[in-house]
């Protein structure tokens, strides 16, 4: 198991939020069971995979304002149920800590059998028994301070599980439910991702879907905890930022790149990405060593340049 720490694969990465890839993170990798901690500070969205032949369920001890996975709210003292068949798209816009734990399907087959329905559901951490476990082992052993062991390991591992079928004999699944705006929030961020160097008009985007632009930035508020207007803006900044750190400076310029993904006014587009991520853009395209920074041409399914 040891080598799915790094197996989590992260497709899409945009930072909403200036420094928002700080944070604390710590992994447990044991046999069968990897337990990763992640405390992140700013705002983040980002595609992820979990490891192969897994099955992971996500421990929240704490969601400070807006956070979604997929087609699911998250908040504090959640379990929320993921397995390895699709990506995930995780979004928040506050400091968050997230429990992971991801188990091999078949070192468990009680435990993955009662999870496997409850893929893209959720349960509640009841006294955050859970949560209390996990960061009492990962005290105890992530840092060396004591000597972990086969036997101590396979001890570990019936902790977790034994906490787990306790929760899934006491509770039902919880089904997530969204309002009809919502619902129509979630379809055009998925539209925008696909179509994402367009022009954005959120009164087009409002008469096309048959909802107000009030109940259009209200379902945005609620999911994400941005206007449909910044957040369209901030993907976009993130796209200029991925292709200027992959770019030549003899080959392009800032203001191509900026046009490129929707930006007309050179001034205020400056603005909005110097704020974003600390540096004016014209220093990320003279990076000489370009940074890994978590995209790939998943991320968009079109890219179309305007000329």
């Amino acid at each position: 198991m040891a080598k799915h720490a790094v197996e989590w694969t992260l497709l899409c990465t945009y930072e909403l939020k200036p420094n928002s890839l700080n944070g604390n993170y710590r992994i447990l990798s044991l046999p069968n069971i990897q337990i990763s901690y992640s405390h992140f500070y700013g705002s983040l969205m980002h595609d992820y995979i979990v490891p192969a032949d897994t099955i992971n369920f996500t421990v929240i001890p704490l969601i400070s304002d807006k956070a979604c996975i997929n087609e699911m709210k998250l908040k504090t003292d959640m379990i929320a149920i993921n397995d390895d068949k699709k990506p995930y798209t995780l979004m928040f816009n506050d400091e968050v800590k997230f429990l992971d734990v991801s188990l091999k399907k078949s070192a468990y087959a009680s435990l993955y059998e009662r999870l496997a329905p409850a893929v893209d559901t959720y349960f509640i951490d009841t006294d955050k028994k859970m949560a209390s476990l996990l960061m009492h082992i990962l005290d105890t052993y992530s840092e060396g301070e004591a000597a972990l062991t086969l036997q101590t390991s396979m001890k570990i591992e019936a902790q977790i599980v034994d906490t787990m079928m306790h929760i899934l004999d006491a509770q039902e699944a919880n089904v997530p439910r969204f309002t009809k705006s919502e619902k129509t929030a979630l379809a055009i961020r998925q539209q925008f991702f696909d179509h994402m160097d367009a022009p954005v008009n959120i009164a087009s985007l409002s008469v096309k879907h048959q909802i107000s632009e009030k109940s259009l930035q209200n379902a945005f508020k609620s999911l994400f905890g941005f206007t449909p207007k910044l957040f369209f803006r901030l993907t976009k900044l993130n796209m200029v930022h991925h292709e200027l750190i992959q770019s030549n400076v003899k080959e392009v310029s800032v203001m191509r790149v900026a046009q490129k993904w929707g930006f007309r006014h050179m001034g205020k587009f400056s603005k909005y990405y110097t704020e974003l991520f600390g540096e004016n853009p014209s220093v990320t395209l003279r990076t000489v060593a370009p940074m890994i920074d978590g995209m790939s041409e998943h991320c968009v399914v079109r890219r179309e340049e305007i000329v």
